[in-house]
């Protein structure tokens, strides 16, 4: 079960909290009161299990940084979409 940690306490106690985690706590990080977050257990995550196998199979790669998007952008013909919703709205 995860226990909640507000923003600030996560700040400035990141590593009691990560101590939990690698120990298979989860901690729910909330910010006023809403939850915004989770830290798990790798192992723990199917999300975790599925890019892995992906990285793995050469599908994905991250090396760390901000996501860039897509190297080869779709080509779209005809209107552009936010045309066609305007035109639906009018």
């Amino acid at each position: 079960m995860a226990f909640p940690a507000g923003v600030r306490e996560l700040k400035n106690r990141l590593s009691h909290y990560l101590c939990e985690v690698k120990r298979g706590r989860s901690i729910t990080v909330t910010e006023r009161g809403k939850t915004i977050a989770f830290l798990v257990p790798v192992n723990d995550d199917p999300d975790i299990a599925v890019m892995r196998e992906l990285a793995r199979r050469g599908v994905v790669s991250w090396k760390g940084g901000k996501p860039r998007g897509v190297f080869d952008p779709m080509v779209q013909k005809g209107k552009p979409l936010s045309k066609i919703i305007l035109e639906d709205r009018g």
